[in-house]
């Protein structure tokens, strides 16, 4: 039962990847073949039937009114539809009522699509009664939950919209209730949202004023000796003095910008009974509050929560902002209760990466390091700061090269998976030289930051258009980010950022991107791939569960009609990140390059640089080989190397 219950929620509310309407039409296929089946239990039938329905709104939702597919989504949606309400009252009727209401609630979302408006479902005889249950089920879920008196609020309008007035009075006294509880709720989100609004990061707040300290430090005094001065003036008093700089403006900062907060800042959640803890909401995270059960302690501090106070608030800095190093709460009968976020099970241990490419101190170090970080934050984030050398200095062509576009995806952090250390910087900066460098208007420069499948199929779709309304266009593409094989084919796949590769159905393929770009009305098409597909990460983690960190050799995919590719790794090898330049290894060479030659370079002198600077500097750096290829069409076979970016 746990098992089919958590399928189903699964099923019901993780957002549904783009699909297409050919998987559309398959899942209706095998929809259709099990309900002949008398051999298929209700219960597989009833999960079938909410995937089928989630594939089959996700199609009509993305595809345009008119555009070909519309009215048989369209159609087929209404088909399912009968499905879905019978299967909220099987599961009622079975006394499963968490599970009928995952069913009871699509029945509702899909009479109320805009798109199904006109099929009639919001007419049919028991379509109040799956809406009084939806609304009343979601308004109930609001008391641990109040997200959820938002989501009653829509529920309740529309079971006043399709049933009789006589109805309303005791509907209307739940939706009045429902809206203020939901206005309380946007309030205490708003106080949350806002508290750091117009509150500079602390690094940036402390970088210049530690940046002039340093510089007036490190100059020589003309009454010392050059002995005097090398005693003074070395590594290690460097981070000595950066440091009581950075405690002076550190103090200043919490001065300047902690709230003091009051009760009605807070928001007081579901007690743990298991640990004897609260988690209360504060505008600077949730605190864990230890409070015991004996004695009905926990429920006396529960109810005479409005008449709490707060004191002895201390913060400190995490994570480049403000936080809470602990507080204590007094109830109006006298206990005491004291917040220390060193009590905390686990914490959120932040490591700046910083590179701003000065002498003898690293000013970007600006995080205190002395476990003042909150330990009700779970895991390790890495935080990259400072300028690389080819982020900077960026040449400006003037010569405007409109009839080229450019398509950037750059997938950094992945829902599912290791995410891909600065591929976002990757993509940014290389759009700033499509611009500055290559002459590029901004507009013709098409940028798709962490990317899921369907702003994948987005992207495509973008620069078909365009290919149709320009013709004779040049065209960009630009990646960075995770690649995969499928491993019983072997075939190469992009990753978007919700998947996890194990179902390379709502992955990229290559041979499908290589197909679609050839197909543009494009002179040439001029691919730069800063991934691998061995199915390893950068740092050498698998992302495959059966690989068992071996890496997968993925079929090569070649080239058609008028592409040329350059590629990251190549084989099984690992395309690896160059940390203290703040890039990929293949991007900051592709990047040198183009500031080296101030764009005017061809495909062939840019080939030897990154193949020979890349292979050179990952010996050097990550002891491993990294081999960049590049990949032609045949019948660019013989020119290729003369081609130009602009």
């Amino acid at each position: 039962m746990i098992a089919l219950s958590f399928i189903i929620c699964h099923l019901s509310f993780n957002p549904a990847n783009a699909q297409t309407a050919e998987e559309a039409d398959r899942a209706y296929k095998q929809l259709i073949e099990m309900r002949i089946d008398t051999g298929i239990s209700k219960d597989s039938f009833y999960i079938k039937v909410l995937e089928c329905c989630r594939i089959q709104r996700n199609v009509l939702l993305s595809t345009p009114t008119g555009v070909t597919g519309y009215a048989k989504a369209q159609s087929t949606l209404k088909s399912i539809y009968p499905f879905v309400c019978s299967g909220a009252g099987y599961y009622s009727q079975s006394h499963r009522d968490s599970i009928a209401i995952v069913y009871a609630k699509m029945a509702v979302d899909i009479a109320m699509m805009q798109e199904m408006r006109d099929q009639g479902l919001r007419t049919t005889p028991d379509y109040p009664k799956f809406v009084y249950f939806t609304a009343a089920r979601t308004y109930n879920a609001g008391q641990n939950d109040p997200q959820q008196y938002v989501e009653a609020i829509k529920y309740l309008q529309e079971y006043m919209d399709v049933t009789d007035v006589s109805q309303h009075p005791r509907v209307m006294a739940y939706l009045k209730e429902a809206q203020q509880l939901a206005v309380q709720y946007q309030k205490s989100k708003a106080i949350f949202a806002d508290v750091n609004k117009g509150v500079p990061d602390f690094d940036i707040f402390a970088r210049e004023s530690i940046r002039q300290g340093m510089e007036k430090w490190k100059q020589k005094d003309p009454y010392e000796t050059v002995a005097e001065f090398k005693e003074r003036v070395n590594e290690e008093t460097a981070k000595k003095k950066q440091k009581e700089l950075q405690d002076i403006l550190m103090e200043e900062y919490v001065q300047r910008f902690s709230h003091k907060m009051t009760i009605a800042d807070m928001q007081l959640k579901p007690y743990d009974a298991d640990n004897q803890s609260f988690l209360i909401g504060s505008p600077y995270g949730d605190i864990v509050l230890p409070v015991p059960r004996t004695d009905n302690e926990a429920r006396d501090f529960a109810e005479s929560w409005a008449d709490v106070k707060v004191y002895n608030q201390n913060f400190v800095i995490a994570n480049k902002k403000l936080a809470l190093a602990g507080l204590s709460f007094s109830t109006p009968s006298g206990k005491i209760y004291t917040y220390n976020n060193q009590q905390a099970l686990a914490y959120n241990e932040t490591q700046v990466d910083a590179n701003f490419a000065e002498d003898l101190v690293d000013y970007g170090k600006l995080v205190n390091s002395d476990g003042s970080e909150s330990k009700a934050k779970i895991g390790v984030k890495e935080v990259a700061v400072g300028v690389s050398d080819v982020d900077i200095n960026i040449p400006e062509n003037k010569k405007v090269n409109s009839k080229t576009f450019a398509i950037i995806i750059a997938n950094e952090n992945y829902t599912l998976v290791p995410p891909v250390p600065m591929a976002g910087n990757d993509g940014s900066v290389f759009a700033q030289y499509c611009e500055k460098t290559l002459g590029l208007p901004k507009e013709n420069i098409l940028q798709y930051p962490d990317a899921t499948y369907g702003k994948m199929i987005r992207a495509m779709q973008d620069i078909k258009n365009i290919s149709e309304a320009y013709k004779d266009i040049r065209v960009i593409l630009f990646y960075a980010g995770h690649g995969i094989p499928n491993e019983s084919t072997r075939d190469a796949f992009l990753l978007p950022i919700d998947a996890d590769g194990r179902s390379t159905q709502v992955c990229y393929p290559l041979k499908k991107l290589y197909a679609e770009l050839s197909a543009l009305n494009a002179t040439n098409v001029i691919i730069f791939l800063d991934a691998c597909f061995s199915g390893t990460t950068g740092e050498g983690k698998t992302l495959m569960a059966s690989a068992r960190g071996v890496a997968l050799k993925a079929r090569q995919e070649k080239p058609t009609g008028n592409l040329v590719v350059f590629s990251a790794a190549s084989d099984d090898e690992t395309a690896y990140p160059y940390t203290d330049r703040g890039h990929g290894l293949f991007t900051y060479f592709l990047l040198k390059k183009l500031q080296n030659s101030k764009g005017s370079t061809t495909l062939g002198e840019l080939n030897d640089y990154i193949s020979e600077n890349v292979k050179q500097k990952s010996v050097l750096i990550n002891h491993k080989i990294q081999t960049p290829v590049v990949s032609f069409s045949n019948e660019l076979q013989n020119n290729w190397r003369k081609l130009k970016l602009r």
